[in-house]
């Protein structure tokens, strides 16, 4: 395949998906297929400290 028909698509959304296909392309390239066989990603952090606890029923409304 080598086109993808974004025409009816707002501006940003095509720009999107323009660069989310950049990025594709360059981890098949790289070899990095993030699936389960790559290494987990290390997240940054900060000093702080902890004021509280959050539970998933404050952060979402579904409540679980």
């Amino acid at each position: 395949m080598r086109t993808i028909d974004v025409h009816d698509l707002p501006e940003p959304v095509a720009k999107a998906i323009e660069t989310m296909v950049q990025t594709l392309k360059s981890q098949a390239k790289t070899g990095q297929s993030g699936g389960r066989g790559s290494e987990p990603v290390q997240l940054p952090s900060w000093p702080g400290t902890v004021l509280g606890t959050l539970r998933r029923a404050e952060i979402y409304d579904d409540g679980k």
